[in-house]
Formats: C-alpha cells, structure tokens, sequence
C-alpha cells in the first residue's frame, strides 16, 4: 500500500513538474528570439539610416566645396534623403543636424523669403535638438552660429554657440568655412571678443582652407574689415592682398 502512495512517472505531480519545466524553457526560448530580432531590426535601422544619411553627407559636402548654390531639385532629393535616415533613425544627432544644413541650402535657393525664413528657424531648432543630442559636436555649434546670424539674434546663445564651435572643432575644415560665412555676415553685430573668436579661427581655417575663406570673405566684401583683426604674417597679407 505504501508504495501506491509514492508518484510514479506519468502522475499528476511529474506531469505537473515537466509543464513548468517547459513553461521556463519556452519563455526563455521567447526571450532569446525577441533579443536577437531585436538586434537585427537595429542592426537594419542602422544599416539603412547610414545608407541614406551617407548619400546626405556626400551632397552637401560638395555644395560646399562649389561657389553655385545647388539647383531646387538637388536640394529636394537630398531632403528626401535625410528624411529617409531620420525614419529609421529619429534621435541620431548627425541625421538631425544634416537635416537642419539642407534646410539652410533650402532657404539660400528660394531665397530669404517667408518661406525661406520658416526653413531656417527649422535649421535652428534641429541643430539646438541635435546639440542636446551631442552636445560636444563642433559642426551643430557652428552652423547654429550660422543661422542665428540670419535670424539676426545676436544674443547669449549665439555667444555661447560660437565659442563651443571654436572649443569643440579647432581644427575641422566645415567649422572653418562655417564660421567664415558668419563671421562675414555678423561682422557689423559682433562684440569686439566675439570679432577676435573670428579672427583666431579664420587665421587657423587659412592653413588648409585659404582660397575657400578668401572667397567668402570677398564675396560679403568684409575681407578688409575683418584682415584687420589678423595676426600679420605670411597668410594674413597672402589673404589680404589678393
């Protein structure tokens, strides 16, 4: 009788135990699957956005390097494009500022419009977004310069903007030209500390970036203005003399 009483294989009791022994397995077999999808759902958004994001690069690194502006359709598919990268990535701060630097070649074609002034403060609120993001980027903190010029507010922020740029990106050709283009088009604006931050960073951008800064600055017809704020050297009357 005492024997009847121990749980043999196939009880109730060994059934029972074998169900939550497969209950735990299954969930974590569950588990694993949703990790590793996950990880290949973010692996192809990465994928996918830097696909996009680096055909954005590439354009505007070329409108930069050329004195014509892009034509509206250029300027429409790189939008498309940065839009694209921002729909698999929405908080890459790379992706947020590239989108701001389209805008700002948005408003230079149609011109300073209605229109036009709508992109740049756009421009301006995603590079603040992509700042917040990564807040030690040089390239935001310049082209937040750049814009705010535009928008005229010359105020804490642009102080504060101008000065991480110079920090962050001594020595980064885009924060170079950046610069140039607002310093050239604040220059009446500017504080005396403010013109010299400009002055220093132009004479640095002049090692590599010369022919670009002289034409900017000819191109605004403040190259005299601001020469007189550079260090007289070799570069300076290469510069200032041409």
């Amino acid at each position: 009788m005492a024997d009847s009483a121990v749980a043999q294989p196939g009880s109730d009791a060994e059934i029972l135990r074998s169900s939550k022994r497969s209950g735990v397995v299954y969930v974590f077999v569950c588990g694993l699957i949703s990790v590793a999808l996950l990880g290949i759902y973010v692996v192809f958004s990465w994928g996918m956005g830097d696909l996009y994001g680096y055909k954005v690069r590439y354009a505007l690194e070329q409108w930069q390097e050329k004195p014509a502006f892009p034509s509206v359709e250029e300027v429409a598919v790189t939008l498309a494009d940065v839009d694209s990268a921002l729909r698999w990535e929405g908080d890459n701060p790379e992706y947020v500022e590239l989108k701001g630097r389209v805008l700002y070649y948005r408003a230079l074609v149609v011109g300073f419009n209605e229109q036009g002034l709508v992109d740049i403060a756009e421009a301006k609120a995603l590079h603040q977004k992509a700042i917040s993001l990564r807040p030690r980027w040089p390239y935001s903190w310049a082209n937040l310069v750049l814009v705010k010029a535009y928008l005229n507010e010359f105020d804490e922020e642009y102080h504060q903007a101008l000065i991480s740029a110079v920090t962050y990106g001594p020595w980064e050709k885009s924060v170079h030209l950046t610069l140039a283009h607002a310093a050239a088009l604040s220059w009446p604006s500017l504080s005396l500390e403010q013109k010299r931050l400009f002055a220093r960073n132009i004479e640095r951008g002049m090692v590599r970036t010369l022919p670009e800064e002289d034409a900017i600055l000819s191109a605004y017809q403040k190259k005299t203005s601001i020469c007189a704020y550079l260090t007289r050297d070799y570069l300076q009357n290469k510069l200032c003399s041409s």
